[in-house]
């Protein structure tokens, strides 16, 4: 119990040392290899995910972040950025997030948040007062510590903030593409075809410039949810996906998850077609 009691008193401050981190991590993991993280600035608040999942959630909410996962075991690092900082690092701990195949979710899959460590290098503020242009800055400069001093560590596939920009694939990726392996092999193309990909088609060259969608086409695009009392079936509402998210307080995924199960949640039912 001392050793939880230990670990909450470290969250409580502003920022703490390298070596605070790992005496507390062996602490509370004392069989482990666990290897002592190294941060690429000091941490601004520092949270092990099994045990600190809710502070994640209460403490960065509508916070413009850069952050750091630290791999206990191996010492493999990934850097990133989040507008909207609760949301974003809540996702980590989502099943389907956790299936997209990229380094960090492969490795959260193998060795599990409890052999992970989460650190807030920078709050840069609230949510909506931080230009994007600056966030990448900001996450640009710790990706060039990262692929510079810790290459053999890095966990993030690109080098460049909010591009692909500078990943070099395998060999055996540009070798299956090659020749006729290449889907688009020995096609040929009308000069008409490539006039048409190649013209300009900004402004007035847009073929759909000054057109004006009626209601009747713009609530066919938009994917709307039928929103219901799950005990009455009586409708509560419609909302596009992202105002009902909004307006009952639940994540994307969340929303999927019950669209696609037809079961109740905090009871109301939600429903991508109209029951009444």
């Amino acid at each position: 119990m001392q050793h939880f009691l230990g670990l909450a008193g470290m969250f409580e401050i502003t920022s703490c040392t390298n070596e605070n981190i790992f005496l507390s991590a062996i602490s509370v993991f004392p069989l482990g290899p666990f290897v002592k993280p190294i941060f690429l600035n000091e941490p601004v608040r520092v949270y092990y995910p099994k045990l600190n999942k809710n502070l994640i959630g209460t403490d960065n909410k509508k916070r413009v972040l850069i952050y750091q996962w630290t791999n206990l075991i191996n010492g493999h690092i990934y850097i990133g950025s989040a507008s909207t900082g609760s949301t974003r690092l809540l996702n980590y701990f989502s099943p389907s997030i956790l299936l997209k195949f990229l380094p960090i979710y492969n490795s959260l899959r193998k060795y599990g948040h409890t052999n992970f460590c989460l650190a807030i290098l920078e709050d840069l503020g609230l949510f909506n007062q931080v230009p994007k242009k600056f966030i990448l800055k900001r996450e640009q400069y710790y990706l060039d510590i990262l692929f510079k001093k810790y290459l053999d560590r890095k966990l993030n596939l690109f080098p460049t903030a909010g591009t692909t920009l500078g990943i070099k694939h395998s060999s055996n990726f540009k070798l299956n593409r090659k020749g006729s392996l290449n889907p688009m092999f020995g096609k040929t193309f009308s000069s008409e075809f490539i006039s048409m990909q190649t013209r300009d088609k900004k402004g007035k060259n847009n073929p759909m410039f000054g057109t004006v969608k009626s209601p009747a086409t713009i609530a066919k695009l938009q994917k709307l949810v039928y929103v219901y009392e799950a005990e009455t079936l009586k409708r509560i509402g419609v909302f596009s996906t992202v105002e009902c998210s909004k307006h009952f307080k639940m994540g994307k995924d969340t929303l999927t998850k019950y669209l696609n199960s037809k079961l109740p949640f905090k009871g109301k039912i939600f429903s991508s077609v109209q029951l009444d």
